[in-house]
């Protein structure tokens, strides 16, 4: 969880200001707001871009999105930056800047001392509409399939497209390198990939680059079949895997070490 925050009772003891735009509704808490902003203003344009662009590469059916989707716009909830200090997220120890989570209400941003048109919220935006549109077409798999989709599309779709596909690629590599052999099996497990995140180690990217090389050898109709038949927190992830390849996942994991180490 990105940070400890009733977000239904949040919603309910907060007067929202609402804009509406193409793709969504901006539900919106920010002290003395302006329908002037023009940070604001800039966030709306910049969503519906990148919801529009999420689609089209994760090959969304326009059928589908027409006769469903259009019949509700995707809630965009943009929080007051003291929702950040309430959570205990703002301190020396602690400076991030800017949070985001996707679930069934829609796409939850919070920020703190930056413009909401910044780079590093756009980003959150990015990752987290990756994530929304995903999962309402296929659901949820465990975090690393979770998160592996996010961060690929996110490099696929974002500012810096080409470094960012490389570093996934680095990242698996420098993993690899100083991981025990099976580390693929283990990571299929939440509590071992929560766990290696907790030290910071790189596995948000090495489940980005573990995607790329499905998408690349098997197609998205396998990445599609996988997902369809996992569900958030499976612990047969690892079986429903290899039934889709065809292949154990010790040999996924020796044929993306060549594949990265000849690159």
């Amino acid at each position: 969880m990105w940070m400890e925050v009733d977000f239904h009772n949040y919603r309910q003891t907060h007067h929202w200001r609402i804009e509406e735009t193409d793709e969504c509704l901006f539900l919106i808490d920010v002290a003395q707001p302006s329908p002037y902003d023009t940070d604001i203003r800039r966030l709306f344009e910049i969503t519906d871009q990148l919801h529009q662009r999420v689609r089209v590469a994760l090959e969304i059916d326009s059928g589908i999105l027409k006769e469903k989707e259009r019949q509700r716009k995707v809630n965009v909830w943009l929080y007051a930056p003291e929702l950040l200090a309430r959570a205990e997220c703002v301190s020396p120890a602690k400076p991030r800047q800017c949070y985001g989570v996707a679930d069934a209400a829609g796409l939850h941003l919070v920020k703190h001392e930056i413009a909401w048109d910044a780079p590093a919220v756009i980003e959150i935006v990015l990752h987290e509409s990756i994530h929304l549109w995903w999962a309402d077409q296929v659901g949820k798999a465990p975090s690393l399939l979770n998160e592996g989709i996010a961060m690929y599309f996110q490099s696929v779709l974002g500012a810096n497209a080409v470094p960012e596909r490389e570093e996934l690629r680095s990242s698996w590599q420098e993993y690899a390198t100083r991981a025990e052999p099976g580390f693929l099996r283990q990571l299929c497990k939440d509590e071992v990939f929560w766990r290696q995140d907790a030290v910071r180690e790189p596995v948000f990217k090495v489940g980005g680059h573990l995607i790329s090389f499905l998408l690349e050898t098997y197609g998205m109709s396998s990445v599609r079949e996988i997902f369809l038949k996992s569900h958030f927190n499976d612990p047969k992830l690892v079986d429903h895997i290899e039934d889709v390849i065809g292949e154990s996942i010790e040999q996924l994991e020796q044929r993306i070490n060549e594949s990265t180490a000849s690159a």
